[in-house]
């Protein structure tokens, strides 16, 4: 058989097989609830911003559009007879819409830690409210404020009691997570009915969907035997359709769609009463909540409906781009393949493998960035990421294809090169510069996952790629004998950040457990050197102080809730000037954004001080909930301590 015919049918053969998996991956779940088409939810949460909008801009002048608002209620009027809102400021156009669109209100106040923000609210809500009596059904004062401990529950009560003494022949409620209710139980006396919030992702000990709707079932049952006295009321409770799995739990357009069908038919054979969340995709709440914050609409953002109430539902709506994307990368292996004279049948099925699933990880993951990268710092990330994993692919094909392999990579001979210390040179692109930033993107992703994991996806198809390159460079070149302090320390984090995912994710994960495998391995490939361990004791202890001395300051000052109330009473205390400092470094970031700076000269002058100032930064950083940042500062700051200690080492 002529090699030409061979390589066409061994394409024909990627083609199919490429086909068939995009067609499984894109095929709908065969245990869909169907309701009727013309069901009607009892209510439904309501932002009436659009992908580039966000509540945050309302205290600078922005106000939703009343035109958007139109069309948005008009489209929602068709689904359900109730939207429920979280904020009255900068809304005070919705109520009108509303009764247009024969739509009652759930009307919310936003209760924050800012006390003048929440006086305006609560004016603003009860004035509506009264203009507006005929279609608010409820006042909702306050939305997981308690879980954020932005009021004690003291500072609640008083603000629920003002709403009910200027609103008295109107309902009105508290709406939080479950427990919360049960942690203060001061606050149901005060209200008309418990509206409570259950949502089976976001427990702390996770729900997979098939269990979602009993647990649900379950909670309000004893929360109504907790509170015999009040009317319990379901808040929110839903499932989102992208982001990252939580033990079991694991979000998706089909498990969406599951949970929410199967919600609506076990809450209207049960009369119960809730508000569903929610209307919209909001991609704005990706910056607080991670990417799976903004996909818990029945529609996404731009109100294109994601079918989660009726039809066709898939997890993957564009396989068929994904599926020409993958054979396009696959087509890459031409390259080598028509260098071959002869074709080696018993090598076909590497090659196979190597092709078909680099190319379908690449894709995958380019899939996951662009759903998930919500800010420039995040485009850039999975750019470079994006662009490594495709360069350590192509090698790894050169390899299965051709056998060979050259990677006489330093990540020490790079920082010699960037801080002066030694000429350029040839290899410093092709193999340092690659080498130092491939285990660096590594050891951010493990950094970031280990200290703040919640909201962070898991990067498979980047690690995935990136481990099989050093797992076949490693037994194919000397890695043991080239990998020095820089390597083995590297590799040792990436055990223990594996080690702290794992336990905190447990075996139920399925993207967790390949990731720690992953990051067992290529830290496997790092760790095992000749290098000596030199004085990493003192520079890791030191660092450890650092971190406990952070850790104390967050836990005893900035998350304590004893401070809430005090504080409240009297604002000009010490320490409650420390706890609003605090928050507003947190909040803007300003640790990190310095620590940025910091580390630029920290790598461009080799400073060993100013390396482990930039490590303190991102520690701070990891430990006050930025910890993507922090996991690059502490990255870039290690790559100079541990260049200066290497030096010392060899000496």
């Amino acid at each position: 058989m002529k090699h030409t015919l061979k390589i066409t049918l061994f394409y024909l053969v990627m083609f199919v097989s490429l086909g068939l998996f995009w067609f499984w991956a894109a095929k709908p779940s065969d245990s869909l609830v169907t309701l009727p088409e013309d069901v009607k939810l009892q209510c439904l949460s309501y932002a009436p911003f659009g992908k580039d909008d966000s509540p945050f801009d309302i205290p600078n002048g922005f106000k939703p559009s009343i035109e958007q608002m139109d069309k948005d209620l008009a489209h929602l009027a068709t689904i359900t007879g109730c939207i429920r809102t979280y904020s009255s400021v900068g809304l005070e156009a919705l109520p009108e819409i509303a009764r247009k669109h024969g739509l009652k209100l759930w009307l919310g106040a936003w209760v924050s830690s800012d006390a003048t923000l929440t006086k305006k609210e609560i004016e603003t809500v009860i004035a509506l409210a009264q203009e507006n009596k005929d279609i608010v059904e409820t006042v909702v004062v306050g939305n997981e404020a308690l879980l954020r401990r932005d009021v004690s529950a003291s500072q609640l009560v008083a603000y629920i009691q003002s709403v009910k003494e200027a609103l008295p022949d109107m309902t009105i409620t508290y709406a939080d997570v479950w427990e919360f209710w049960n942690k203060h139980p001061e606050v149901a006396p005060a209200v008309d009915r418990v509206t409570i919030h259950i949502l089976p992702y976001w427990e702390d000990k996770p729900i997979s969907v098939d269990k979602a709707l009993l647990h649900v079932k379950a909670i309000r049952e004893e929360m109504m035997k907790k509170i015999p006295d009040k009317e319990i009321v379901i808040g929110e409770t839903g499932w989102p359709s992208f982001g990252r799995m939580r033990e079991g739990a694991y979000p998706s357009a089909e498990n969406q769609a599951i949970f929410t069908r199967g919600f609506v038919k076990m809450a209207q054979e049960g009369g119960w009463k809730y508000n569903f969340i929610e209307a919209f995709d909001q991609p704005w709440k990706r910056v607080s909540e991670g990417a799976v914050g903004g996909y818990w609409g029945l529609f996404d953002a731009d109100r294109a409906d994601k079918h989660i109430l009726h039809g066709f539902v898939s997890n993957y709506p564009y396989a068929q781009w994904m599926f020409a994307g993958s054979f396009a990368l696959s087509l890459l292996g031409l390259i080598w393949l028509v260098r071959i004279k002869t074709c080696a049948c018993k090598k076909a099925a590497y090659w196979f493998v190597s092709l078909w699933g680099g190319s379908v990880g690449l894709v995958w993951q380019a899939y996951q960035y662009w759903m998930v990268s919500r800010n420039t710092l995040e485009v850039v990330w999975a750019i470079l990421c994006l662009g490594l994993a495709l360069i350590l692919w192509l090698k790894i094909v050169r390899y299965v294809m051709t056998e060979e392999m050259v990677f006489p990579a330093r990540m020490s001979r790079l920082m010699s090169v960037v801080t002066l210390s030694e000429p350029f040179q040839k290899s410093f692109f092709a193999y340092d510069l690659l080498h130092t930033l491939s285990s660096g993107v590594a050891l951010v992703m493990a950094l970031s996952m280990a200290f703040d994991g919640r909201y962070l996806n898991f990067e498979i198809g980047t690690l995935g790629i990136i481990t099989a390159f050093y797992a076949i460079a490693y037994v194919a070149t000397d890695r043991k004998a080239l990998n020095g302090l820089l390597e083995k320390v590297t590799g040792l984090a990436l055990f223990i950040a594996a080690l702290a995912v794992l336990l905190h994710e447990s075996a139920r994960n399925d993207f967790a457990l390949n990731w720690v495998v992953m990051m067992v391995v290529l830290g496997s490939t790092l760790w095992l050197s000749l290098s000596k361990m030199c004085g990493i004791a003192r520079t890791f202890s030191f660092l450890l102080v650092a971190a406990l001395a952070i850790f104390a300051l967050k836990e005893g000052i900035y998350v304590n809730e004893k401070w809430i109330d005090v504080c409240a009473s009297n604002p000009l205390l010490l320490t409650c000037q420390l706890k609003v400092l605090l928050g507003k470094i947190i909040y803007l970031n300003y640790v990190g954004l310095s620590g940025s700076v910091v580390v630029l000269f920290a790598v461009l002058s080799g400073s060993y001080l100013l390396g482990i100032l930039a490590m303190v930064m991102g520690l701070f950083c990891l430990l006050t909930f930025n910890g993507f940042l922090g996991a690059i500062l502490v990255v870039l700051g290690w790559w100079v301590v541990g260049y200066r200690l290497g030096e010392k080492c060899t000496l």
